[in-house]
C-alpha cells in the first residue's frame, strides 16, 4: 500500500491506553492514523487532515462523540456527508445505537474491540465511500465538460465583427466625424468587446470551473452564518455577543468558502475573546474595504485593559484560515480589536 493510497483513519478516544492500542494496530495494518483525546480535538484534526474515516468513542469530555458527528455533518458538502463514521463505546444498548443512527453514523462497535472486525469495517466503509465520491466526481466532470461547450461558437464570431467594426470606425474611414466624442464611444465599444471575449474565455477555463464547483465550499451570507453560530452557544455566552447587521449593499454580500474552516476559526476567536475578560462583551461588525474584500471586525468591550494576544492564538487561527486564503490579525496598537479578512475573489456577486 503506497503512501498515496493509504487509508487515513481518525481515532478519537479519551482513554489513552485504548487509543494507543487502536492506533498501533491500525498503523501496523498499513493505515495512516491520526488521534485525538476528545471531540473538539477530533474536529480540529478532521479539518486539518481530511481523514477517510472516523472512529470515535461516545462519552468524552468537552465534546462527546455525538457532538463530533454533528460538527462533521454540519457542512452540507458531499465529502463531509459521505465520510464514514463508526461509534466505538462500551454502551451497547439499543437507545445509544439508535441515537447514533439518527445522527447519521454509519456503524457501531462495542468495546472490548474486535480488531479484525474493526479493520474489515474500515475497509468496507471506505471502499463504499470512495465509490460514492468517484460517482460524484464523474457527475461534476460531466457538468464541467458541458459548461465548456454550452456557449454557441458563433458568439466569438459576433464579437469579432464588433471589434473589427469599432476598430475601423476609429480610423474615420468615411471622413472626419462631427464630434470627437464618437471616437471615444467607438473606443469604448472596441475595448469592452475585447473584455467580454476575455471574460467568456476565463469563465470557460477548467481551473476556474474547478474553483466554482468546489464541493467542499458553500455560498454563505456572513451575517447569517455568524448569527447561526452564536445562536448555538449557551444563553450566557449569547448574551455577551452583539452582531451588527450590515446595511445597504454590504447586507447582500455572499462568500464562497468551506463552512467548517470558517466555523472552526470563529469558535476559536470567540473562545479567546471570552478568556480575555470573563465579563466582557464582544461586538461583531461587517464591512467591505477599498480592495473589495469582506472584513469581519471583532471588538472586545471591556472595562479593564485587555490584550487579545494573551488569549488568542493568532498564528493557529491564521493557519486554519490559510486553507481558504483568508487572513486573521489582531490590530496593531489596538489590543481589543481583531479582523478576519475574506479576499475579493471569494465574494459572490
Amino acid at each position: 500500500m503506497t503512501d498515496e493510497k493509504k487509508i487515513k483513519v481518525l481515532c478519537v478516544e479519551d482513554e489513552q491506553d485504548i487509543r494507543t492500542n487502536i492506533v498501533e494496530i491500525l498503523r501496523d495494518e498499513g493505515f495512516e492514523v491520526f488521534e485525538a483525546e476528545n471531540g473538539q480535538r477530533g474536529f480540529e484534526s478532521f479539518i486539518a487532515n481530511k481523514p477517510n474515516i472516523i472512529i470515535s468513542d461516545i462519552l468524552m469530555p468537552e465534546v462527546d462523540g455525538y457532538g463530533l458527528l454533528q460538527l462533521v455533518r454540519e457542512s452540507r458538502n458531499t465529502r463531509n456527508n459521505n465520510i464514514p463514521f463508526i461509534f466505538l463505546s462500551a454502551l451497547g444498548q439499543k437507545d445509544n445505537v439508535l441515537k447514533g443512527v439518527n445522527l447519521s453514523a454509519n456503524d457501531y462497535l462495542v468495546k472490548p474491540v474486535d480488531f479484525d472486525l474493526m479493520i474489515a469495517k474500515i475497509k468496507e466503509k471506505t471502499t463504499n465511500a470512495a465509490r460514492v465520491e468517484e460517482t460524484h466526481g464523474r457527475v461534476i466532470k460531466n457538468i464541467k465538460d458541458q459548461v465548456t461547450v454550452a456557449l454557441p461558437t458563433t458568439v466569438f464570431s459576433y464579437l469579432d465583427v464588433i471589434t473589427q467594426a469599432a476598430s475601423l470606425l476609429k480610423s474615420e474611414p468615411h471622413g472626419p466625424l462631427p464630434h470627437r466624442r464618437y471616437l471615444d464611444d467607438f473606443e469604448l465599444i472596441y475595448t469592452n468587446a475585447l473584455k467580454l471575449r476575455s471574460a467568456i474565455n476565463n469563465a470557460l477555463d477548467q481551473s476556474v470551473i474547478d474553483y466554482k464547483l468546489n464541493a467542499e465550499e458553500e455560498i454563505l451570507l456572513p451575517f447569517n452564518f455568524v448569527s447561526e453560530l452564536v445562536a448555538g452557544l449557551s444563553d450566557k455566552l449569547k448574551a455577551r455577543i452583539g452582531i451588527e447587521k450590515p446595511l445597504g449593499s454590504e447586507a447582500e454580500i455572499k462568500i464562497k468558502i468551506d463552512r467548517l474552516v470558517l466555523f472552526d476559526a470563529l469558535k476559536r476567536i470567540f473562545s479567546g475573546m471570552f478568556k480575555t475578560d470573563s465579563e466582557s462583551l464582544v461586538s461583531v461588525s461587517f464591512m467591505q474595504d477599498h480592495l473589495d474584500q469582506l472584513v469581519i471586525i471583532f471588538y472586545l468591550k471591556s472595562k479593564k485593559k485587555s490584550d487579545l494576544r494573551a488569549s488568542i492564538n493568532e498564528s493557529e487561527i491564521s493557519q486554519i484560515l490559510d486553507k481558504q486564503a483568508c487572513r486573521f490579525e489582531i490590530i496593531e496598537n489596538k489590543d481589543n480589536t481583531a479582523i478576519l479578512t475574506v479576499p475579493d475573489y471569494r465574494l459572490v456577486a
